[in-house]
This record gives structure tokens, sequence and C-alpha cells, in this order.
């Protein structure tokens, strides 16, 4: 029967049954047709199977686009052959009997395998049945149709897409977290959208390509073939989360049920390339989609205008997901942020807390005599010359120290100190004179002029001797000023026969009635100075501690035993100190000094005080300036005939501070605090009796001469020669300035100590140069920074010297130091130890304290 019967025949179960077995019979035909003519080649351009008479032009062309014309559609149904049934002109004269009413609406062709079938045979057909390849193309096309109507045109399968990719780095999810979408997206996004609005368009150009014979002669095969050959490998192939389905041929291919074939634009790929007509149901749905698909475009375009608009930076922070690297980076991001800002204020309220600059590098400071100018130096500010009290002149030549109390007395303006002053008359070492009586000055070197977080004051009271000269080495230093944030103050303080002279026309002459002293009160008028105005330097008026170096040393230990003092320091450090302190009263000293009215030719207090500085510096006896730094000779002086600058004063030193110390040692353990914290400290080097003039009495010191020089002192004439010599294992000259150090400061000064259990004694054993010598100004010179380490050790033994003094100053405990291990041993690192080594030895041979040094 020809078409036209199958048209007017309608289809029963047991013919779609027949046409669905019939199905893979006609696949395997046409695999077997393509197997067997080798120059018939499909073509990508059209979905229709080859035919054996490509090259002949076929009537039913004609007849169709006859029809055409006058609005007529002609339904194509290929038979088995792939020809018309009842070809020829029969077949042409029955199809014009039908009348427009009598013809069904075309349906839709389906591919299956390499057949198109119409698609009402299928209408009854079970989804679920055929092969694998077509119930997969099924669920494809259904998952499509879901994500379509849910309106996520794309973007729920990029989300999936992202997903599946693995997750970015660190820092290009840092660097991408505040970045804007990228074009490329955004170009992939538009051209997706012109795909679906132009998919019409497409199909037409499709089905015309389709409907077209090849130019090289030969009819395409069809579609349904090809994908019969790709299923299998389609199959084998991974899935893709995102909307696009793998492609097949030209387009997507799959099977599908009456249900889902539609016009829409999802299924443009299964359906007819050649243009439909209806009798009006298709032109419905065709503006329902239209409808829907302009629906689609403005949700998608409403969608896009929403990403394009500008996002704030709160929603960002909020939908972005933070893991613990995010977590970690916004932390460091912070915590850098937190330290700038820390510093930031930091310098800002030191800038408003600190007076300006003035040309860069002066800056003023307040006192109780107005203001004072100090340079910068160094990282720091020093303020050198600033007057303490009033100038010890005429009348007040052998008075004590009096503050500035009267503002005749000050400045008009703003001093400057900026280079220093004259520091006060004095004796150097070869017996020439320099100096000022006008000298009472102070420097101060502050990291800070400000009002807040005051600092620790640190006062140097140096010099080698009583005579002079002072300061010495104990300057202050800018740098550890600044590196250790504390403000060193050196005054000066009269010396020799100023500052020490007792005599009974000096006493009738003062009130009260007093004299000597008067290096002690200019010291205690310093204090007093700080007290008043350390604050507007920086400093801490409640946290002011001593240093004393060698004389300066002594002055320091005799005046924490003075009541005198109380409130005005917090601690105390002696340094080389002398173990013989006053022990003389006033009225003895004044006894002694007598000869000196004798050689000057005065007689009352007035003549003293009109004599020139070099006449009474030219008429001090030589037996003044002498002062024991060898090994004790047989004709040596013991201490009570030697000279004595301190004295008993009754004012300020009222008894021996050996007394004083005993008896705040038996008050402190009467009270229970024999532990409390030590308000001094003592301490020496090993080898401080090294002098350049012993040095040089021979070339190598060997341990013979070592032998004689033992011999030829009191050592030999008691008889102890050979045993020091076996105690110290003195075959050099390192062991002989061991000797003589212990002899005359180590020793004596451990004697002191053990009548105070609080205060400790430090020993420096760290030694430098070619005989490897602790000299007398290692310690100091570490701790205000100007020793200079040339090896490891010696570099351990700055950092132990600075931790123990720096450490002592800002709270006022000693580490290492335990009462039960009263010293400690300072060599590359600060040791504890029960006692010094051979002192005892010394003590029980009424060597120490009796041959001491006295300064």
């Amino acid at each position: 029967m020809g078409e036209l019967e199958e048209k007017e025949t309608p289809q029963t179960e047991s013919t779609a049954a027949q046409e669905t077995l019939d199905e893979p019979k006609e696949t395997d035909k046409m695999l077997d047709k393509k197997d067997e003519g080798k120059e018939k080649t499909p073509s990508p351009q059209s979905s229709k199977p080859a035919s054996p008479n490509a090259g002949k032009k076929e009537p039913q062309a004609e007849q169709k686009s006859t029809e055409a014309k006058s609005g007529e559609e002609i339904i194509d149904i290929p038979a088995e052959n792939g020809s018309k049934p009842n070809g020829g002109a029969a077949g042409d004269s029955e199809e014009k009997k039908i009348s427009k009413e009598e013809r069904e609406v075309k349906p839709k062709k389906i591919p299956i395998g390499g057949l198109k079938l119409p698609g009402f045979f299928m209408k009854n057909k079970p989804k679920g049945e055929g092969d694998g390849a077509e119930g997969e193309l099924l669920e494809k096309e259904k998952e499509q149709e879901q994500d379509e109507e849910k309106g996520l045109n794309g973007d729920a399968a990029a989300k999936a897409e992202d997903a599946q990719k693995p997750r970015a780095g660190l820092g290009q999810r840092l660097r991408n977290f505040f970045v804007r979408k990228p074009a490329a997206d955004k170009d992939q996004k538009e051209q997706q959208k012109k795909q679906q609005s132009n998919g019409d368009a497409d199909a037409k150009s499709e089905a015309t390509a389709e409907a077209a014979p090849a130019e090289d002669g030969d009819v395409p095969t069809k579609r349904g073939l090809l994908n019969a050959i790709k299923l299998p490998i389609a199959n084998m192939l991974p899935k893709k989360k995102s909307g696009d389905d793998v492609e097949l041929g030209l387009g997507k291919a799959g099977l599908a049920s009456m249900e889902t074939l539609d016009d829409s634009l999802k299924d443009q790929d299964t359906v007819d390339r050649a243009p439909l007509k209806s009798n009006g149901a298709d032109e419905l749905k065709s503006e329902l989609n239209k409808d829907e698909k302009l629906a689609a475009e403005q949700k998608l375009a409403a969608e896009e205008e929403e990403r394009e608009r500008p996002v704030s930076l709160w929603c960002r922070l909020r939908g972005y997901k933070c893991s613990v690297d995010d977590a970690l980076i916004v932390f460091g991001i912070l915590l850098f942020m937190l330290l700038l800002a820390v510093i930031g204020y930091v310098l800002t309220h030191e800038t408003l807390t600190s007076p300006p600059l003035r040309e860069g590098r002066y800056i003023s400071a307040v006192t109780g005599c107005g203001m004072v100018e100090g340079v910068k130096e160094d990282g720091a500010f020093a303020f050198r010359g600033i007057p303490y009290a009033k100038a010890p002149l005429d009348e007040l030549r052998w008075q004590p120290a009096q503050l500035i109390d009267k503002i005749e007395d000050c400045w008009n303006g703003t001093l400057p100190t900026h280079n220093g002053s004259t520091v006060c008359t004095q004796r150097l070492g070869n017996g020439t004179t320099i100096g000022d009586e006008d000298c009472l000055y102070l420097d101060v070197v502050t990291p800070h002029v400000r009002y807040t977080n005051p600092l620790p004051v640190v006062v140097l009271i140096g010099a080698e001797s009583l005579v002079g000269p002072s300061p010495g080495i104990l300057r202050p230093s800018a740098r550890y000023s600044r590196s250790h944030d504390v403000i060193f103050v050196r005054p000066n303080f009269r010396l020799g026969v100023f500052g020490f002279l007792a005599l009974d026309a000096l006493t009738k002459d003062a009130y009260p009635r007093s004299s000597g002293n008067y290096a002690l009160t200019d010291i205690i008028a310093v204090l007093k100075w700080i007290q008043l105005n350390i604050g507007h330097f920086g400093g801490d008026a409640k946290s002011v501690t001593l240093l004393g170096h060698r004389a300066g040393a002594t002055l320091v230990s005799a005046l924490v035993s003075s009541n005198q003092l109380d409130g005005l320091y917090t601690r105390a450090w002696a340094s080389s100190a002398s173990a013989i302190y006053p022990g003389k009263p006033l009225q003895e000293s004044e006894r002694l000094n007598v000869n000196l009215m004798a050689t000057l030719d005065c007689q009352d207090a007035a003549c003293l005080r009109e004599t020139s500085s070099e006449k009474l510096w030219a008429a001090t006896p030589d037996t003044w300036f002498n002062f024991p730094v060898d090994l004790p000779k047989p004709q040596e002086q013991t201490n009570a005939s030697r000279h004595e600058w301190l004295v008993l004063d009754g004012i300020i030193l009222q008894q021996h501070p050996n007394e004083s110390w005993k008896q705040a040692t038996t008050a402190a353990a009467a009270a229970g605090a024999s532990t409390q914290q030590p308000k001094l400290v003592m301490g020496a080097t090993a080898h401080e009796a090294h002098t350049p003039r012993l040095r040089e009495l021979h070339a190598n010191w060997t341990a013979e001469e070592v032998r004689q020089y033992l011999q030829a002192s009191q050592l030999g004439s008691l008889g102890l020669t050979d045993e020091v010599i076996e105690l110290y294992n003195a075959t050099n000259y390192a062991a002989l300035v061991a000797i003589i150090t212990d002899i005359r400061t180590v020793c004596p000064l451990l004697t002191n100590v053990r009548l105070q259990p609080s205060v400790p004694l430090y020993v420096v054993t760290q030694g430098e140069g070619d005989d490897q010598l602790a000299t007398v100004d290692a310690d100091v010179q570490a701790i205000l920074g100007r020793y200079e380490p040339h090896t490891v050790e010696q570099r351990r033994f700055v950092s132990a010297m600075q931790q123990l003094f720096y450490y002592y100053v800002s709270h006022g405990t000693v580490q290492s130091f335990d009462s039960r291990r009263r010293v400690i041993n300072v060599g590359q690192d600060a040791v504890g130890q029960l006692d010094h080594k051979h002192c005892n030895y010394w003590i029980a041979k009424d060597i120490v304290p009796r041959y001491a040094r006295t300064d």
C-alpha cells in the first residue's frame, strides 16, 4: 500500500508493535548498506539518509515545491528501501485527490538508529524500552528541560562546573576576593544568550541545509545512523555536569516520547529541518514558545543586570566562605594593622608630649631656675652644664652646697647647655692641677624629654681618688641611655682640700658646727635637684640609682650609711670601692690637719678663703696623695697613721659605716626581713691592682722574678712566700696582680659584705690583652658600652655584666644572687659561689683588712 493509504488507515497496537520490532532490522540494513556502498559518505549538513537516486532529480521535489507555494503540506514517510511507496505517477495522482482537511499534521521525526520514523508510531512506546543509549539520551533531554524550566539558563551548570573544579590556591583566592567577574565569563554568557535567542534561525538554516543536496552529488547519510555509531563511544566518555551534552553528530541526539517532543529551543536538533505547516496548532505552540522564550530572555537580562550591579564590600564579605588558610591570612593582616596603629600611636603620643626641636637638633626643658636647652646627640638628648647649686666661691668656700633658691641667682631666658662645663679643681696623677672652683654643674643625658612613662635615673659618681682625676671614665653614654631607657646624671663635686678639709677654724665659722665632707654635701644637693627637676627630663624621681667607681664608690658606700639620704635615692652600686672608711672623729682630724694652716700662714677662715687654689694645692702634704697600690711593705704605715679624707663629722657621717651596717642587719633580722632587697651592691675586678708602672718593672715576669718580688715585701718578712706561691701558682705577672688585688681590695670588701647579709659581692674574672687581666675599669666599661670585646667569651661577659646592672636598676634585684652564695663570679657568665677563693687565708694571717686600700 502507498503512503496515502498509510495515512488514512488508523494505526493499531499490533501495527505499532510490528514497527517497534522492525526498527533494529532496519538499522542493521542501513549498516550493511553503508559497508557495501563505499561511495555513500554521510554529510554533516543533513540528517536524511542517502538515496540510490541521489544524482537524479526526483519528481516529488517538484510536487513539494508546487504544493508549498499553494500552502499545502506534503508528508514524506520513507519506505523500507528509502524510496516512496507506490512510486511513479500513480502515487502522485492519488495524493492530489486528498483534500487539505483530510491531511494529517506531519508528526515529528525521531532518529532511531539509522531511520527517521514518524513520531506518532512511538506514542505508546514505554520510555523504559530501547537500548541504553536511548535511555541515556532521554534522561539528558529531561534534565535539560528541567534546568531550563527552573530558569537556570546556564548559571546552574556553571556553578556545577565550579564545584567540580579543584579549589583555587590561597594566593589566587586572596587576589580574586575583591575582583569582579572577568570579561571572558560575561562574553561566554552573552554568547549563550544569543544562541538561545537565535535558535529558530539556526534551526531553519539547518533545515535548509538538510533539504539541499550535497554539492558533490552525494546525498548525506541520516544522522540517526551516525548517532548509532557514536552512541557506544559516548557511553564510555565521562558525563559533564554542565548543561551542554556531548555532541553526537551536529547536535543532541536521542530518543524521546511524544510528551518530550515540542517546538521549543531545547529540541531543535531532534525535529525535522523542513518547514512545517499545520492547521493552526503549531502556530499556537510557536506563539506560546515565543512568549516563554521572551520571558526567559527578560529573566536572563534581569539576572545579568543584577550581576553587573555593584556589590558592596560588606555583601562580598558575608558571602565569602572562609577557610582556615583565609582566617590565618586575615588574622595576620589584622595583627599587622594593629601593630602599625600601636606604633603610630606611640610616635604621635611622644610627639605630642615632647617639646619641639629647634633647627632639628636643639630641645628645651624646664628647671626650677629657668629654661635650659640641650642638643640631640647619638639618638638621645644631652644637657651639659646645668647649675645645681650656688658657686662655692668666697664666703661659700668650705661651706655645704646650697641649692639655688633665689631668682637673682638664676638666669634670664633659656640657658644653652650644649658643651658642658669645667670640672672641679683637682690634681692629676702626674702632679698637675686642672679645673675651677666654680664647678657645681651636672650633665643630663636622656632618651626622651616628656612627662609620661618616666624612666629610671642613674647618677654617676666617678673619681680615681679623692683628689682626682674625676669623673675619670665614668661618663654618660648617649647610646646606652637610648638603648636601655635610662637617664644618666653626672655631677661635678669638690675634691682634695676643697672637698674634704676639716679644720677647727672652719668648724667655728660654720653652722651647724662642723667641717669636712663638703663633697658629700655636693652629692646630696645633686640628689635633691633630681627630686625637684628630673621629671621635666623624662625621669622617675622614685627610681634613682647611685653608680660609684673607685673613689666615687667609696663616697657612695659611705653615703648609703647616712640618714641624710633617706628618700633621695633608691639603690646603689659601688665598683672597686675602698674598704677603709672614716673612723676618726672630727676633733682628731682637725688636729692632724692643722699643719696646713701653718704652711699657709693663716690663723682664721677668712685668710683661708682669700688664698688662691694654687697655693692651697701646693701647701697640701705629699703624704695626703700617696695611696698603697702594691704589695704591703715592711715600713708601711698602719691604718691608724694614714691620712683619711673622710671624717666622722657628726652630721652626715655620725658613725663608722661598719657599725651602721651591723645595726641595720640586726634590725632586719629582728623584723624577719633578712632576705630583703639589697640597697647596695659591691664589686671589684680580679686584677684591679694592675698598673703600667708595675708591669714595666720586668719584661716577662718569670717565676723567679715573681718569687723575688714577693720575698722583698711584707709577705717575705712574715715568711709566707712559699705558701703564697703554691696557693696562687704564682709564676707570672697575672698571678702577682691577683695577689695584690685580693689583699688590697677584694678580700677587704668581702669582710664588709659579710656584715650585710643582703649585700652581694661580684668579682669580674674575664680577662683581656696579652696577660688576660680583668683590669679595674672592665666592669664599668662593660656597663656603659665602652668595652671592646674581641672573643666570644668577652661578648658573653659584656652581656652578663649589663644584665646584672640594668636589671638591678629596673627591678632592684640582682640575678644569680643567693644569700647562701654571697659571691658572684662574672666570667663568661654570672655564676654564684659560696665564697671568694683565698680570702679566708688572708684574713686568718691578719693581712686583711689591715693593709686594705685607702683613698
